[in-house]
Order: C-alpha cells, then sequence, then structure tokens
C-alpha cells in the first residue's frame, strides 16, 4: 500500500469514555441480567463523548444512514486491536463507517455488504478527490442540469409501490435532470462523488420525514427543485474527500454476510455491526435512494438478514439469530488464528417483554467457530438522534423500547 498523500488528522475526534461494571447504575445492571449477558465475560461501560455534528468528522457526514454505529467505537476497536497495515475486515459495512476508520489509522480494510447503495457509498466516503476535480465536475453538472420529464430522459424510481405518493412531480423532473446531468460526466471519481450527494439529496427533497429511518409521510417537506440541496450536499462532501488520505483503493464488494468470505487474506479485526432485531430492514429504509439506483428495493431482501422490521412476533427472533450465528461465524472464518472479531448488537423489547436476540445469537454459534467471548461492553448512548435507540423510541405498547446496545469482542482460537 502507497501513500501519495500526507492523512491529516480528523479535527475534534471524540473519544469513548469506560467504565467498569462497578459503575453502572442499578438500571443498566438489571439490563445485563434481564439479557443474560452478566456473566459470560467481564463487562465494561462505553460512552462516546461528542454531539453528533462531532461524530461527523471526516467524511462520516456524507449520506444520513440511519443506524449506523458511532466513527469513534470502530476507532477504538481498530487501534486495540490492530498495527499500521493490517486488515480490517466488516462484512455488513452498511455506509463504510468501518472503512473511513482503518483509512484514517493507516490500516487496509476489506468491505462488503449486500447492497449496491452501501458499496456506493463505502467507495466515495474511502475515495480522494482533489477538490479542483470535483469544482470542475460541479460545474459541468449545473452547465447542463434542467428539469427532465420521463419522455425526455427514460429514468424513474423503480421498484416503489407509488412513486407519486413519495416525489412531487417536480421534483421527479428535478431529480431526473440531474441524473442526466451526472451520467454525462466520464466515469471517474468525481461522478462516483457525484452520483453519491445525488443520493444523499434524494429524501430531503421528497416528501418523506428525514428525522427518522422508518419512511413516514411528510408532505411539507418536499421541494420541487433538487438543485439546491444537491449543491449544498456535492460541496460538503468536496471539501471532506478533499481532505481523506490519497491511498489505494480499499475492496469493496457485493456479498451477503451469511455466505464464506475469501480467507486468501486473513483479517486482524472483524467488525460487525448487523441490523438489530426489529429495528431496521435497510432495503426499506433506503427504498428512496435504491430506486433511483436503478436497484428495487424488493430484490435485496432475500440476501438481508431477516430481522422482521416493524413485525411484532417475537417468535422471529428464532430466525433472526440463526442468520447472525451464521454470519458470525463466517465472520470468524475470516480472521486470522488468534484475531479479532467485534460485534455491535441490540435487543429489543416487544410490548413491553425482553426478546434476548444477543444472547439468543451466542447459544447458537457453533463451537467450530472457534470464537471466545472475552468482553462484553455496554454502550450507553448519550447523542442519540440518528442511533437505533431513537428509532425505539415509540408509544407504550408498541414495538420496542428505549435500549443500550453491546459490543462483544470475541477472539479467534490459535493454531
Amino acid at each position: 500500500m502507497t501513500t501519495r498523500r500526507a492523512a491529516p488528522k480528523p479535527p475534534q475526534i471524540p473519544s469513548v469514555a469506560v467504565c467498569d461494571l462497578d459503575a453502572l447504575s442499578p438500571g443498566h445492571r438489571a439490563q445485563l441480567v434481564e439479557a443474560g449477558l452478566d456473566s459470560l465475560a467481564p463487562v465494561e461501560c462505553w460512552a462516546v463523548e461528542g454531539t453528533n455534528a462531532q461524530n461527523a468528522y471526516a467524511t462520516h457526514g456524507l449520506f444520513r444512514y440511519f443506524g449506523k454505529y458511532p466513527p469513534p467505537i470502530g476507532r477504538k476497536l481498530i487501534l486495540e486491536h490492530t498495527a499500521p497495515g493490517d486488515l480490517v475486515l466488516d462484512p455488513m459495512c452498511g455506509s463504510g463507517t468501518t472503512g473511513v476508520e482503518a483509512l484514517l489509522l493507516g490500516r487496509r480494510a476489506a468491505l462488503h455488504d449486500v447492497s449496491p447503495l452501501s458499496a456506493a457509498l463505502a467507495r466515495a466516503k474511502t475515495t480522494h478527490v482533489p477538490l479542483a476535480d470535483s469544482e470542475a465536475a460541479l460545474a459541468e453538472i449545473q452547465a447542463r442540469y434542467s428539469p427532465a420529464t420521463v419522455d425526455q430522459y427514460p429514468v424513474e424510481p423503480r421498484g416503489l409501490r407509488n412513486p407519486d405518493h413519495w416525489f412531487l412531480p417536480e421534483t421527479a423532473d428535478s431529480l431526473r435532470g440531474l441524473h442526466r446531468a451526472i451520467a454525462a460526466l466520464p466515469a471517474g471519481r468525481p461522478r462516483a462523488l457525484a452520483e453519491v450527494a445525488f443520493l444523499a439529496s434524494i429524501r430531503r427533497v421528497s416528501r418523506a420525514t428525514t428525522q427518522q429511518g422508518r419512511l413516514f409521510l411528510d408532505v411539507l417537506s418536499a421541494l420541487p427543485d433538487a438543485w439546491p440541496t444537491f449543491e449544498g450536499a456535492m460541496r460538503r462532501a468536496m471539501r471532506a474527500v478533499d481532505l481523506i488520505p490519497d491511498l489505494d483503493p480499499l475492496t469493496i464488494s457485493l456479498h451477503d454476510a451469511r455466505t464464506p468470505l475469501p480467507t486468501s487474506d486473513p483479517a486482524e479485526l472483524v467488525i460487525l455491526h448487523p441490523p438489530y432485531f426489529n429495528a431496521y430492514r435497510y432495503s426499506r429504509v433506503n427504498s428512496l435512494e435504491l430506486a433511483w439506483t436503478d436497484t428495487p428495493p424488493k430484490a435485496l431482501r432475500t440476501g438481508e438478514v431477516r430481522e422482521f422490521f416493524k413485525v411484532g412476533k417475537p417468535e422471529n427472533a428464532s430466525l433472526y439469530a440463526d442468520d447472525m450465528a451464521v454470519a458470525l461465524a463466517c465472520a470468524a472464518d475470516a480472521a486470522r488464528p488468534g484475531g479479532v472479531v467485534a460485534m455491535m448488537i441490540g435487543d429489543a423489547r416487544l410490548k413491553g417483554a425482553l426478546v434476548p436476540a444477543t444472547r439468543m445469537i451466542l447459544d447458537r454459534l457453533r463451537p467450530e467457530a472457534g470464537l471466545s467471548l472475552v468482553k462484553v461492553a455496554l454502550r450507553l448512548p448519550r447523542h442519540t438522534e440518528a442511533t437505533w435507540v431513537a428509532s425505539q423510541r415509540r408509544n407504550a405498547g408498541a414495538l420496542g423500547v428505549q435500549l443500550c446496545d453491546y459490543v462483544l469482542t470475541f477472539r479467534k482460537a490459535g493454531p
């Protein structure tokens, strides 16, 4: 791996405050006991310092990806368990948080996800683009941009039951015109960055609320002209990627985490942050963006972990745990002997009753995976507007309530 540009130190990177079990509140102790995680391994309490804005350092703020884990968690794991040049693997990379942190810390990274949206986000967030190049691309897009009807440019959102429900006709024409202008750019880093800025604009100009992962209609939020939103997203992205290290590209590919990963280059650290049971199904949460990437959301669902978004049946947790035990075993297979697998995961409550999804996964993990649980960290969210905890704020008696989640650290058996 050859460095062509010095990596600037990102400003104001929040830390992770750590305390031991003795410092936990009675409520948090009770949660660990109820979840069946209190006596499996040494327990710590982790809390990410800083605001949401401070946690959007580097390129982490290019796209509002609901439910992503806080970047300082990944940074802490990478610093504790790897050295510069080591390989970090993320088989459910989401928006690429692990890849960004690995890049900033001089590690190699391999990122995989079932969603092409995730692959595009991760690639853009970890790819340096000189500011002059992206400025030229933006100028060219602006010169070419004008709204376009579907007759003028036959591109439209695919896989949505009723696109008019989510987009004003004027908004759809504006997005179509932007799509046409971006597609006219030559293939390369500036165009890939513009495509992500376009994706980051879609929900903001749609009729969907931007404050929750789940899609709810918010007619007043719709914007007929997508250009100002796109230009703002593009300029923020341009400044961010200009400052990240200019390194050889990371390995990024489409992959179902429940199937074996390549093992020719075993990872020193595998970070796994799956969707949580009954919280998010990303083919639905990101359905507006996927529809404009020519990827019908339904096409991804067979490759997703069965998390049963919005379905209040506790018995479905068994299927979720089955899938996640397989994914965890596949992650272990991709780690080197003696390496570390870290999984950030959470439980759920259905109508007041705890669904101990985390313990269910552990109970299903086969011994031949060779993983030993060496630490349980209870994560205490302090700023939660874009986190899974916020997504669980529902009315009494409905699906889910506020819960802390966990970071489980495993050590793979040596040779």
